[in-house]
C-alpha cells in the first residue's frame, strides 16, 4: 500500500526543508544477536566482552506513556521481542503516565537513581537528559559490525524520521531511536460537509473562514473543535503553514509580530465569536459524535476515530490548511526513545530492543493497532499493513495526504515554555482582552523572554 510518488515527493521536499545532519555508517555485515554464536571474524565493538545469557538473561525496563489500544500495542511489541530473545533479555514495559509525569519521574531517578535502560523522550526531554549527561550516543551502536544497522537498514527509515534522532542540537550525534511519528491534519465529517455543499477541506485558510462559516449555518454545528486549553503550538503549527518559521533555526529570536499570524488569529477570534468554532475539553468526543464538522489533532488517534465513529457517518482526514499555495507543511511529531547510561550489559540489551522496536516487524504491529505511522518504508509491504490499510482506507488516507508533508520545527529546551505563552496570549484575545494585533505583540515579547531564560 506504500506509495512510491507520495514518498518520493515528500524525500524531495525534506531534502531542502529538513536540517538533517549526517553519520557514517560503514558497516559491511549484517546486524546479528551477540552471543555464542557471533561470527568471531567480525567483532563487535560496542559488545566487546558481553555475552548476553551467560549468567541467565538481562532485564531491563522501558518506561512509556502509551495505555488503551497504544499500550497494547506496545505489549505485543515487547512479547515479541521477549520471545526473539528468549534467555538473553527480558524487557519490562512500565506504564508512567503522561510525557510530563515520565519527564518527572526521569528528572527524579536523575538525582536519585534507579533510571530505566529506555524511555521514551520528546526532542526537549532528549536535550535536557543530554546536558545531565545520563543518555548515550547511538552512533557506536549503529556503526557496530555486529549489533548495528548497514546502510539499506538505514534508507528504510523515513527521511524525517530520521531527522528527528539527529537535530542540530546534537551536535552531530545520533541521541534517540525512532518510536511512533504522527503529524497535524484535519478529520472531516463528510456529512456535515456536504449539507454546505462541500466534499472536503479548504486548501487555505483564506478559504477555510468563508467554508466554517457556510458549514455553521448550514448544517447547524460548529465547523471546527478545538481543545479549550492552550493552543500555543497548534497556532505555531498553523503559522508555518505561511513559510514563517516562529522559532528562528539559529534559535536567536521568534516571528510572532507579523501580518499572517494577526491574521491567523483575527480569523480565530471571527469564528469563535460566531460560533463556528467550539472549544471543549474533549475534542474528540465531540467530533466522533457528530456534533463538530471537523477537528485538528494528531493522526495518531485515526485508530481510535475508526472504533469510536464506526457508521454514525463518513469521514476522512487530510492535510490541514496552507497560507501558502506553492508549498505544503504540517507538523511532525510523536516519541522518541532514548538509551540511559546504566550498565554496559543493560546499554547493549537497551540498544537491541531499541534496534527491534523501529523495524518492519514491529512497526507494521504499532502501525496497524494505533494511528501512527511506520518508521520504515518496508513496513508498507508487510502483510499485517497491507491489510490493515486495506480495511481502514481513513489510515491510508492520512499516509498519503497528510505524512508526505510533515517535517519538524526547531527543536528547543524553551520550547514548551514558548508555546504556553503564546497561548496565554491567543486565550487573553478570545475572552476579549485583547485585539488580535496586540495579542501578537504580547506573544512575540513573551515567547521571546522565555526563549531567552533558557539559554
Amino acid at each position: 500500500m506504500y506509495s512510491r510518488k507520495s514518498f518520493a515527493h515528500w524525500k524531495a521536499s525534506l531534502a531542502s526543508l529538513l536540517l538533517i545532519t549526517t553519520v557514517g555508517c560503514g558497516v559491511t555485515t549484517p546486524a546479528a544477536t551477540t552471543g555464542s554464536g557471533t561470527d568471531k571474524k567480525t567483532e563487535s565493538a560496542a559488545a566487546k566482552g558481553i555475552e548476553l545469557g551467560k549468567n541467565g538473561p538481562i532485564t531491563i525496563d522501558f518506561w512509556h506513556i502509551q495505555a488503551t489500544i497504544y499500550g497494547d500495542a506496545i505489549k505485543e511489541m515487547v512479547a515479541a521481542f521477549n520471545k526473539e530473545y528468549e534467555g538473553k533479555i527480558i524487557v519490562k514495559e512500565v506504564f508512567q503516565g503522561s510525557y510530563d509525569d515520565l519527564n518527572k519521574k526521569v528528572r527524579a531517578a536523575l538525582q536519585g537513581g534507579g533510571l530505566p535502560a529506555v524511555a521514551m523522550s520528546y526532542e526537549s526531554d532528549t536535550l535536557e537528559y543530554m546536558k545531565a549527561d545520563k543518555i548515550v550516543p547511538l552512533d557506536e551502536y549503529i556503526n557496530d559490525p555486529v549489533n548495528g544497522l548497514n546502510k539499506q537498514a538505514l534508507d528504510d527509515i523515513m527521511p524525517g524520521v530520521l531527522a528527528r534522532q539527529r537535530i542540530p542540537e546534537y551536535n552531530g550525534k545520533t541521541m534517540s531511536w525512532p518510536h511512533g511519528n504522527s503529524s497535524m491534519g484535519v478529520y472531516y465529517n463528510i456529512d456535515l460537509l456536504k449539507k454546505a455543499g462541500y466534499e472536503k477541506p479548504p486548501a487555505t485558510w483564506q478559504d477555510f473562514e468563508k467554508m466554517a462559516l457556510d458549514i455553521t449555518q448550514k448544517s447547524g454545528e460548529p465547523a471546527l473543535v478545538m481543545g479549550n486549553a492552550n493552543n500555543g503550538g497548534t497556532f505555531r503549527t498553523w503559522l508555518r503553514t505561511y513559510g514563517i518559521d516562529p522559532i528562528k533555526l539559529d534559535q536567536s529570536g521568534v516571528n510572532y509580530d507579523n501580518p499572517q499570524a494577526v491574521e491567523l488569529a483575527a480569523m480565530m477570534k471571527n469564528l469563535l465569536d460566531k460560533k463556528a468554532i467550539m472549544l471543549a475539553e474533549n475534542t474528540e468526543q465531540e467530533f466522533t459524535n457528530g456534533r463538530a464538522a471537523m477537528e485538528i489533532g494528531t493522526t495518531a488517534r485515526t485508530s481510535s476515530k475508526l472504533d469510536l465513529i464506526k457508521d454514525k457517518f463518513k469521514w476522512g482526514i487530510s492535510l490541514i490548511p496552507q497560507g501558502k499555495s506553492d508549498s505544503k507543511v504540517t507538523e511532525l511529531y510523536g516519541g522518541n526513545q532514548v538509551l540511559f547510561k546504566t550498565t554496559p550489559e543493560k546499554q547493549l540489551a537497551g540498544w537491541l530492543f531499541l534496534k527491534y522496536f523501529a523495524e518492519s516487524k514491529a512497526q507494521a504491529i504499532y502501525a496497524a493497532k494505533t494511528g501512527y505511522f511506520p518508521a520504515t518504508k518496508s513496513a508498507q509491504d508487510t502483510d499485517l499493513l497491507k491489510k490493515n490499510y486495506a480495511d481502514n482506507p481513513q489510515k491510508k488516507q492520512a499516509f498519503d495526504e497528510v505524512f508526505p508533508y510533515a517535517r519538524i520545527d526547531v527543536s528547543s529546551a524553551a520550547r514548551n515554555k514558548m508555546d504556553t505563552v503564546l497561548g496565554e496570549a491567543l486565550q487573553a484575545m478570545n475572552a476579549g482582552k485583547l485585539t488580535p494585533a496586540d495579542a501578537m505583540k504580547k506573544a512575540q515579547t513573551d515567547v521571546t523572554k522565555a526563549l531567552k531564560e533558557f539559554k
